[in-house]
């Protein structure tokens, strides 16, 4: 009996627009992601898009489009591998063109080579800026959210675009227009630094100094203590999440970067997530050429960054049984 009236209970606050998880409590509303990647080097990006797969078959995020900011030709046809095996092979995925970063992938390859997609070739993907600006474009206004788990160079190459057929604004205008909040895996409170900062410190420096939107990063200390994968022995080969833990490190556990970011830009900008984080305010991350941050007082900022509070097991075990979770039928 109690169960039936949990059930019941559960329903009528779905029906005025709340869901009741473990930790938080989520508008209806699908928050409106663009999720950009260095999904390359690191396993963690595989991590993060089964994270953002899994909240999307939720009904809370809804996936408009994806970017690559590493070089590596693997990279894009990995991804629309993974985007094709959780049933979404059309969300568009944009890529750098010009300078850019590269590191050699232990799975990239094999993950594009053993799993279905269309997308042959990281160069034959249309550049990130037009997609992103084709998409911007047609959404209501400061209404998506954009989360980086990689290098800025794509943020520094749309923020330094012209009006085009999509939209008449400049990269920043538009970005100001039509973005709410940008979530960044980057930096390291309060100085240091951190691969997707260091990587392309130019565009790095770039950004952080000409961002015109409130900003939430979720540093190296944030994700480094919190460790998944080694579940996910637990899934189908026939999974390329599984698969890319397998060749990464032989399915052990590895550092969830990447995916605190994500669970944070749909889930924590509602406050759904006070249970996980605090959030630190104040300030702001200037970089240095070499990519160094540091944290600088500076009460007008808008950006705000992750402060640890639950115990990193504990979330770990949100995270992971999020990337556990297998394509929606």
């Amino acid at each position: 009996m109690r169960v039936s009236i949990w059930c019941l209970v559960a329903t009528a606050l779905a029906v005025v627009g709340l869901v009741v998880g473990s930790s938080s409590v989520m508008a209806a509303e699908p928050v409106k992601i663009i999720f950009d990647t260095d999904i390359e080097a690191d396993v963690d990006d595989v991590g993060s898009v089964a994270v953002l797969h899994a909240l999307a078959n939720r009904g809370e995020a809804e996936i408009l489009a994806m970017g690559v900011s590493a070089k590596n030709p693997w990279c894009a046809p990995c991804l629309d591998a993974l985007n094709t095996y959780f049933g979404r092979p059309d969300i568009p995925i944009g890529v750098v063109k010009g300078p850019g970063a590269e590191h050699p992938s232990n799975y990239c390859q094999k993950v594009a080579e053993e799993f279905p997609h269309k997308l042959k070739s990281t160069a034959d993907a249309p550049d990130a800026v037009t997609v992103y600006r084709k998409v911007l474009a047609k959404q209501p206004d400061q209404s998506v959210v954009i989360v980086t788990v990689g290098f800025l160079t794509n943020l520094a190459n749309l923020l330094r675009s012209e009006g085009d057929d999509f939209s008449s604004l400049n990269g920043k205008d538009l970005v100001k227009q039509k973005i709410k909040t940008w979530v960044c895996m980057g930096a390291h409170h309060p100085t240091g630094k951190e691969w997707n900062i260091i990587r392309d410190a130019k565009s790095s420096v770039e950004v952080g100094k000409n961002w015109p939107t409130p900003i939430v990063w979720s540093g190296f200390e944030i994700g480094v203590v919190i460790e998944t994968g080694a579940g996910l022995s637990v899934l189908p080969k026939t999974s390329p999440v599984r698969r890319g833990y397998e060749l990464y490190n032989g399915l052990k556990n590895r550092s969830s970067w990447d995916q605190t970011a994500v669970l944070y830009a749909v889930r924590g900008l509602n406050g759904g997530l006070k249970d996980f984080w605090d959030v630190g305010t104040g300030g702001r991350f200037e970089f240095a050429a070499d990519g160094t941050n540091k944290w600088v007082a500076d009460e007008k900022s808008t950006q705000s960054y992750l402060i640890k509070k639950m115990p990193p097991a504990e979330v770990a075990k949100h995270i992971e049984a999020l990337m556990l979770e297998q394509p929606k039928k």
